[in-house]
């Protein structure tokens, strides 16, 4: 409402401050800046953004690094995402409303209408709800939910990641499909026990394994079409208990005998005193790089379950000194279990083999003088400690929340703390390497042998920091001006409860300096130019020591002000004039200082009869004639030695909202008017000065607006309880107004002698009240949270975030699957083939190589960031194929040129033997059925490309894992499973042994002893084939099919019995025998009608790599071409013909046309 009460009180105000249109249009403000000189700097441009402070404890594992090299990590209620190469946040995530628990990349990356990338990844929060974003523009695609209860696991569909098929777990126990780009939900299974985490078999995607509070469930029969028809087989693990009489016998082999022996995964529910403590479970996984083989991790223990089995194969336990585990992380390339301690320390364990035959113990201390006594050293696994990475210093109450590992290079680690602070480790070998370290992969610093004494070492390469302490207080810098537009730069000061000052360079969202002030926390602060900030600070008590400093941002400098005083009250308010000359210090129910600022001399202490002042501020319009003058004789000084003063005002409020105008010149202070309060308006909280606007806010919510130009004021409840602060936005004729309260704030503009609400913030978080406000550019707020997080929000208060293109970043984003899928195709064929240049350049193209002017900044600048180094030219097309993929994130084709490049080098080598050698191979005894390591010098594929092994690696790998069970046999049945295995794979002697073994008084002892009796005569007869293989028929086709397989391979009818299994659908046991016995012409028949299985279920990468691990150069090269993979197909060419492979002409042909006609390739 309109008031007249008060007409002349404020026309005196308005002749006393000399206000005049002629002035008003001569402020400088951000508003009139940006006509006059256009776009702003890069340097100077704010977009909205989250700025990260601590995590929540909740976020543990809300962790996961991409293929494409960018890490994304839960953060309270954000996800943030992380450029890994040059470790800075890219992105921040912000529409959960509860904390988020889960994150998965998508594994594709899809192209817009506009032919951009878009990446993308989902988030599960403890609310149930599943988001969906597109990580380039901030934006959310989708929301999945089916109830609200918290996300518990994520995992894609096996087979099914590039439909965007996820599982997800939900408390207590259901597990749901989503197809993502359907927004649909396939089906929901309740079990019907509590679910902690679930894992996919990485070998096996039918199989899955849940963590339960007192077991482990497995599904056996996952489908993506149909909801599983049990609930699972359940499995206990339990140990007899262990009686020590002294610490040298603990550790001896006998307790570790009782212990592996002891350790057992059963479907009978153990009895509490021979119980593990399930609950002490902190962490189930499959290993990825050994087949059936589960982890369990333990504060003290690893434990390594054989699925096979069903028992304990290895215990990786840690030494006392060591900090307990969190969480272990096993990699793909090379058995190598990255271990995280509560310390946020990083073990390294490597599994050992003291040769090419053996195994050895699991403990990982003291290894080489552990003595064995009569056990020999293939008895059970052993990881060694290689390497420790140092311990992370962390700030009181701080947790660590998880790690996540590079997918490609297995050599980089995220660690996650709940103080905010992300660090990045590297494992690196101890010697110097010819090979960048970019380059380098685990497999390359690890062998497949693993035999090998090489040290290794893990060290930390960079951080993201966190601030120390809770945000007290924050406050923006000067806005831009004509003036200082040439070095400004859009700095936040943000002050903490531990001392602490930080600026914040708001277009970067990075920390830009951080200083340590104060010892007490900070109370306030101040910019006293675009280079120093006045802060102060006390303590807790009534009566206080107020510090004061005035610190230089560029030199670190702390000058301290009011020295010398003792116990007094706290400072309540700190204000600095417009045109920094002085600055205002009022204590709580005390005096009122006058300071000089550029002197920081104190001019003129107020008496106590002056009022107490509650809120204050100066008035932004002052005379052109006092400006004028203090620019002219801003050097010259009085008769009495002093500078000049230029005239300013302010104003203030008392305890009675009673508001008082002053003019301020040197020390002289000048009373103006004093207006009492209007009617409805109480205690005086917050005031703004701007234009020719006064606004209070008071305690009950009621803004009280002073248009002193048209000679008017009104009142305004806003509804919203007590107003804390109020803040003008920059800009001369903007007069946006923010309104703090305690549940969140307003934004309404004031223009035009008019209220106008332009947004409202309610703020409900779990993660803390609001802190404080402020404007970061003239159409941006600025939020500060009890959490320490800061965000720059759009006018409407939604948004906290922007694409990524928007963001002025430090360094450019590292990670070329932002570059448009067309391009990075190009990118990836030109790295790794310019066959038709005489002087190939792989660090720098050009528009000869197909790419436009604009297109080639970000290519170059893409290509630069990758480190390719000087030796990469010199490598053939497949060994450049290889470390492209690693370097643009392509995983399948780092699987693909592993394999291709290690079956291109046997063809080769195979050359050389001669005809006899390989006829005499070919003509051994069928039951012969060891194997020969034809190509000792050439580096096997390891134990995570199982099937797609060598024949000699892959039956070595079965021989060990039987030698293994053989050891760990226990009750009668899992010795006629050793039996069987050992029949199989041709051990006939250790089978007849252990038949013999069997007990008089055990009902099968008849049957085991005339089944020993055949299994040794066949052997050195070989008779009666025919009637065996009559048997085996016979059982086989009445259901007994491992019977009659045995019986088949014990007459070396090893292709027979896999042609069984193929036909009752029993591809893993088929494909198992026919890389375990067969010769390679029988072994390339099963692999063939494998192949096709694969392409029927539409696996056909995998269908392409059965072929090449068969030599089928030519049939992968067809595959290729019929899944349009002409570029992978031309370099596929090229690298069989470097290997001198024979390829048909028509497929070289063809892949050249193919690739000209679709313009992949521009020659």
């Amino acid at each position: 409402m309109d008031s007249s009460g008060c007409q002349f009180e404020k026309q005196t105000l308005v002749d006393n401050l000399n206000l005049s249109k002629e002035l008003l249009e001569n402020l400088l403000t951000t508003d009139e800046n940006d006509k006059k000189f256009g776009a702003l700097f890069p340097s100077q441009v704010v977009s909205p953004r989250t700025i990260t402070g601590p995590a929540h404890l909740s976020n543990k594992g809300a962790s996961d690094w991409g293929h494409h090299g960018l890490m994304a990590y839960g953060s309270n209620c954000t996800v943030i995402v992380i450029d890994t190469k040059n470790f800075q946040i890219i992105q921040s995530l912000d529409r959960h409303k509860s904390v988020v628990r889960k994150i998965l990349w998508v594994p594709v990356v899809e192209t817009r209408i506009d032919n951009t990338a878009i990446i993308q990844l989902l988030s599960g929060d403890a609310s149930g709800h599943i988001i969906h974003w597109d990580m380039t523009n901030a934006s959310v695609l989708s929301v999945l939910q089916d109830g609200n209860k918290p996300v518990l696991g994520m995992e894609w569909v096996p087979g099914m990641e590039n439909d965007l098929m996820v599982a997800t777990l939900h408390s207590p126990y259901f597990l749901i499909i989503w197809d993502v780009k359907k927004q649909t939900k396939l089906w929901k299974k309740s079990f019907t026990d509590t679910l902690l985490s679930f894992n996919f078999n990485p070998f096996d995607g039918s199989k899955m394994a849940f963590l339960c509070p007192d077991c482990i469930l497995f599904v056996d029969d996952f489908h993506i079409g149909k909801i599983p028809s049990t609930n699972g087989r359940k499995f206990y693990i339990s140990t007899p208990r262990i009686e020590s009489s002294n610490e040298d016998n603990s550790r001896g082999r006998d307790r570790l005998k009782k212990l592996m022996k002891g350790l057992v995964v059963g479907e009978t529910k153990p009895r509490p005193d021979e119980a593990m403590t399930i609950t002490e479970c902190l962490q189930m996984a499959y290993h990825q790089s050994l087949r059936h083989h589960l982890l369990l991790l333990y504060p003290r223990d690893v434990i390594l379950v054989d699925l096979h089995i069903n028992q304990t194969i290895g215990i990786i336990p840690i030494e006392k000194t060591m900090s307990p585990l969190v969480q272990v992380v096993t990699a793909r390339q090379r058995d190598v279990l990255y271990c995280l301690h509560e310390s946020g320390s990083i073990s390294v364990k490597v599994r050992r083999k003291v040769n090419q035959n053996v195994s050895t113990s699991p403990l990982d201390s003291n290894l080489d003088n552990m003595d064995y006594g009569s056990y020999s050293a293939d008895m059970f696994m052993c990881y060694e400690h290689k390497c420790q990475s140092e311990v992370i210093r962390q700030m009181k109450g701080s947790k660590v929340l998880g790690i996540s590992v590079d997918p490609i290079c297995e050599r980089k680690i995220g660690l996650i703390l709940s103080s905010g602070k992300v660090v990045c480790l590297e494992l690196e070998p101890n010697f110097g390497s010819s090979t960048s370290l970019t380059k380098m992969a685990l497999s390359d610093i690890v062998s497949p042998f693993l035999s090998e004494k090489s040290g290794l070492r893990i060290l930390i390469t960079s951080m993201v920091p966190t601030i120390n302490g809770n945000i007290t207080v924050m406050k923006m810098c000067p806005p831009l001006t004509t003036r200082n537009r040439q070095h400004y730069l859009p700095l936040l000061a943000v002050s903490t409860n531990t001392g602490y000052l930080y600026v914040y360079n708001m277009s970067q969202g990075r920390v830009y300096k951080e200083f340590a002030v104060h010892s007490y926390p900070i109370r306030g602060l101040e910019w006293t130019s675009l280079k120093s900030i006045i802060t102060y600070g006390y303590g807790d008590n009534s009566k206080v020591k107020n510090e004061m400093y005035l610190t230089d941002i560029c030199t670190g400098q702390s000058t301290p002000i009011r020295i010398d005083r003792q116990s007094e009250n706290p400072i309540s308010i700190l204000r600095v004039s417009p045109l920094r000359q002085y600055f205002v210090v009022v204590l709580k129910d005390g005096p009122f200082e006058l300071w000089d600022l550029s002197t920081l001399s104190l001019l003129r202490t107020m008496p106590k009869k002056f009022p107490y002042v509650i809120a204050l501020e100066w008035s932004p319009i002052h005379s052109v004639k006092s400006m004028q003058s203090k620019r002219r004789h801003s050097q010259s000084k009085d008769e009495s030695g002093r500078p000049s003063f230029g005239r300013e005002h302010l104003v203030f409020s008392d305890n009675e909202s009673q508001l008082y105008h002053f003019s301020v010149e040197g020390d002289s202070v000048r009373d103006g008017i004093k207006i009492p309060p209007e009617s409805g308006v109480n205690l005086v909280t917050s005031i703004a000065f701007k234009s020719n606007q006064i606004v209070q806010g008071d305690m009950e919510g009621m803004l009280n607006m002073w248009d002193l130009k048209a000679r008017s004021s009104r009142n305004m409840n806003t509804n919203r309880g007590a107003i804390r602060y109020l803040r003008f936005a920059p800009g001369k004729s903007n007069l946006k107004l923010l309104v703090l309260y305690s549940d969140g704030f307003d934004i309404v503009d004031l223009k035009q002698n008019q209220y106008e609400k332009v947004a409202q913030l309610k703020w409900n978080r779990e993660n803390g009240r609001i802190i404080d406000v402020d404007w970061a550019s003239s159409e941006l707020p600025v939020i500060a949270t009890e959490d320490g997080w800061i965000r720059i929000v759009d006018l409407s208060l939604t948004y906290s975030a922007s694409p990524i293109h928007q963001y002025n970043l430090q360094y450019p984003i590292s990670c070329p699957s932002l570059l448009p899928p067309k391009l990075l195709n190009r990118v990836h064929f030109l790295l790794c083939t310019q066959f038709w240049k005489q002087n190939p350049n792989f660090k720098h193209f050009s528009t000869f190589d197909g790419f436009t002017e604009q297109d080639l900044i970000s290519v170059n600048t893409q290509l630069s960031l990758l480190n390719i180094g000087t030796d990469f030219g010199g490598m053939n097309i497949a060994e450049r194929c290889l470390i492209a993929s690693r370097l643009l994130g392509d995983s399948f084709g780092v699987d693909l040129w592993t394999v291709a490049l290690y079956y291109m080098k046997v063809a080769i080598a195979d050359r050389e033997i001669s005809f006899y050698q390989e006829s005499e191979k070919q003509d051994s005894a069928a039951t012969d059925y060891k194997r020969i390591n034809h190509h000792p010098n050439i580096e096997p594929l390891d134990t995570c490309y199982d099937y797609l092994m060598d024949p000699y690696s892959y039956q070595r790998l079965q021989l060990e894992r039987v030698n293994l069970h053989e050891w760990k046999r226990g009750d009668y049945r899992h010795t006629q499973r050793v039996v069987e295995r050992l029949i199989l794979l041709g051990e006939m002697d250790r089978a007849v042994q252990l038949l013999l073994e069997t007990d008089i008084d055990n009902p099968n002892y008849y049957t085991d002893a005339i089944k020993a009796c055949l299994v040794a005569t066949i052997q050195q007869t070989g008779a009666a084939q025919s009637t065996i293989k009559l048997v085996a028929t016979n059982l086989i086709a009445n259901g007994k099919i491992w019977e009659g397989v045995q019986l088949l391979c014990l007459i070396g009818k090893g292709l027979d019995a896999c042609r069984y299994l193929v036909s009752y659908g029993m591809w893993e046991p088929a494909v198992w025998l026919a890389k375990s016995i067969l010769p390679p012409n029988e072994t390339l028949e099963v692999m063939k009608k494998f192949c096709d299985h694969l392409v029927s279920i539409g696996e056909r990468f995998g269908a392409i790599m059965v072929l090449i691990s068969q030599c089928q150069f030519e049939k992968a090269l067809e595959m290729l071409y019929s899944q349009h993979q002409y570029l992978t197909g031309a370099l596929f060419l090229m690298a069989c013909q470097h290997y001198k492979i024979d390829v048909n002409h028509i497929l070289l042909i063809c892949g050249i046309e193919k690739c000209l006609n679709n313009k992949h390739i521009e020659l």
